[in-house]
């Protein structure tokens, strides 16, 4: 008898902790990076150099713009590849254009496989957009790099709000936006979604940053974040990374 009460109690335990597990708050660092095909201000392309300041951060996620892949301009490597070799995580890479013999585009880098992957144009008069929706267990990451043209931007800014609607997760959705905090861009994603980030911290140009151009943002009300950080460094791309902790 004692022993088939020990058995029960211990199936309870399983069972109560696989509940808790289940309902647990999912705590992860997301980071946001625009690379500039890891080649720096200094003119030099250093994967490792890239990498490395990806791995200091411990970013459990990261959206990541500015991706040649296959280019005869950076002799055929895949850009996001190589960070994912020196990273040790997951790559999926979205191309928003056909360019010097290969693409050019934008990717996610994660800790985790993703569920699915779909990615979905944008607007741009100059070359063409693109924003990469990656599903995982709990939630939608966007990795996104929009035009420099303020009516695309907006047209885009609309284009992701129907799309996060359609969404049955919480989203969090990262990116270069080529827009300050009070364009008119910002104000239409600002109608569905939080700034995690910090717009107050500069991330434009690297080496003496007088604007926030790149953001980390989520449509859920049950999507915190803290620690928002933009990175201090000066050479690596033209943009400085930025990151959030991000309890879901």
């Amino acid at each position: 008898m004692k022993k088939l009460l020990s058995l029960f109690a211990l199936v309870a335990l399983a069972f109560s902790s696989c509940n808790t597990s289940d309902s647990a708050d999912q705590t992860l660092r997301v980071m946001c990076y625009n690379v500039r095909n890891c080649k720096g201000l200094d003119l030099q392309l250093d994967y490792d150099r890239s990498a490395g300041v990806i791995n200091n951060v411990l970013p459990d996620i990261v959206a990541v713009q500015e991706l040649d892949s296959m280019t005869t301009r950076y002799e055929g490597y895949y850009a996001l590849g190589e960070l994912a070799k020196r990273t040790g995580m997951h790559d999926y890479y979205a191309p928003s254009i056909d360019y010097k013999g290969g693409k050019y585009g934008i990717g996610i880098l994660s800790k985790e496989p993703a569920l699915s992957l779909v990615q979905h144009p944008l607007p741009c008069r100059k070359e063409p957009r693109t924003m990469l929706v990656a599903e995982f267990e709990k939630f939608y990451f966007i990795c996104t790099h929009l035009s420099l043209n303020e009516e695309d931007r907006v047209t885009s800014a609309g284009i992701i709000r129907d799309l996060v609607a359609k969404l049955d997760k919480p989203v969090i959705i990262a990116g270069d936006f080529n827009a300050e905090p009070e364009s008119q861009a910002m104000k239409v994603f600002k109608e569905f979604m939080t700034t995690l980030s910090n717009p107050e911290q500069f991330t434009f140009p690297a080496d003496a940053p007088t604007c926030c151009i790149d953001y980390i943002m989520t449509n859920s009300p049950n999507v915190t974040g803290k620690n928002a950080t933009v990175v201090a460094e000066p050479v690596a791309s033209d943009h400085r990374p930025l990151y959030v902790d991000v309890t879901l």
